[in-house]
C-alpha cells in the first residue's frame, strides 16, 4: 500500500481513543452480571473486551446465561448504559487540542451504537469536530468489516490513498488494512505496546499530541 501525501479526511475511533469510557461500561457490566447472579468483574477485565460493541460485550461477559435469555440481558444493558454514559468517562488528555488542530474533515466510526456516540461526544463537547458521527448499527456490517470505510468514502467521494483511520484496538487497525487505508493506533488506549506492535498500524502514536504530527507529516510530503 502506498501511503498518502494529502490526508482529505480523519475517520476516529471512540472508547479507548478519543475517551476513557471503561469505568461506566464496567460499572454497565456489573450491573447486567448482577441481573444474573454472577459476580463483578474488574475494570482491566471488562477494558480487554471492549472494541467490538454492545452485543459483543455482553455476550462475553454473560458466557452462562441461557440463549433464550440473550436479547433481554442486551436490552438490560443498554437500558443501564444510557443513563450513565458520561458519570465517569471523560476525553483523554490533549484530546480536545488535537482535534482542533487537525484541519481535515473528521469522521467518527465507533462499533458502540450510533446514539450513544453522539450523545457522548455531544455531552463532553467533542461532536463539533466531527463532519459526521457513525456507530456499529449505521451500516450493514461493522469494524473489522471494511463495509463502513467503503461507504464513508463513497460518502465523500474520495479514494483510499485520501483517508486515515486512527483507533487503540484490534478492530480499528483491521478494518483499516481490509480497507487498504493508512492506520495509526495509539497507545494511551485499552491495547498494550506489544498488542499494538501485533496488529502492525502504519503508525503509532503514544499521546494525542503526536497524531498531529503524523497527520501533518502525511499530508506535507
Amino acid at each position: 500500500m502506498v501511503l498518502n501525501n494529502n490526508i482529505k479526511l480523519v475517520i476516529f475511533d471512540l472508547d479507548g481513543t478519543l475517551i476513557d469510557s471503561k469505568y461506566d461500561l464496567t460499572d454497565a457490566v456489573n450491573f447486567v452480571r448482577h441481573e444474573y447472579g454472577f459476580g463483578p468483574l474488574s475494570v482491566d477485565k471488562v477494558a480487554s473486551y471492549l472494541g467490538s460493541g454492545i452485543t459483543a460485550l455482553v455476550k462475553a461477559v454473560l458466557t452462562d446465561i441461557k440463549d433464550e435469555e440473550f436479547d433481554t440481558a442486551v436490552k438490560k444493558f443498554k437500558d443501564n448504559y444510557s443513563k450513565h454514559l458520561t458519570d465517569k468517562t471523560l476525553p483523554y488528555k490533549n484530546v480536545s487540542e488535537m482535534l482542533s488542530n487537525i484541519p481535515q474533515p473528521k469522521v467518527l466510526l465507533s462499533n458502540k451504537d450510533e446514539r450513544f456516540s453522539k450523545q457522548i461526544l455531544e455531552t463532553l463537547g467533542l461532536s463539533k469536530y466531527f463532519t459526521n458521527i457513525y456507530g456499529g448499527d449505521s451500516f450493514k456490517e461493522k469494524k473489522p468489516s471494511p463495509l463502513p470505510i467503503y461507504e464513508i468514502l463513497k460518502k465523500f467521494s474520495l479514494n483510499k490513498e485520501d483517508v486515515v483511520m486512527i483507533g487503540d484496538g484490534a478492530n480499528d487497525i483491521m478494518v483499516g488494512k481490509n480497507a487498504g487505508i493508512t492506520t495509526i493506533g495509539v497507545l494511551y488506549g485499552y491495547s498494550s505496546q506489544q498488542q499494538l506492535n501485533n496488529l502492525a498500524p502504519n503508525y503509532q502514536a503514544k499521546e494525542p499530541k503526536e497524531i498531529i504530527n503524523i497527520i501533518n507529516n502525511l499530508s506535507s510530503r
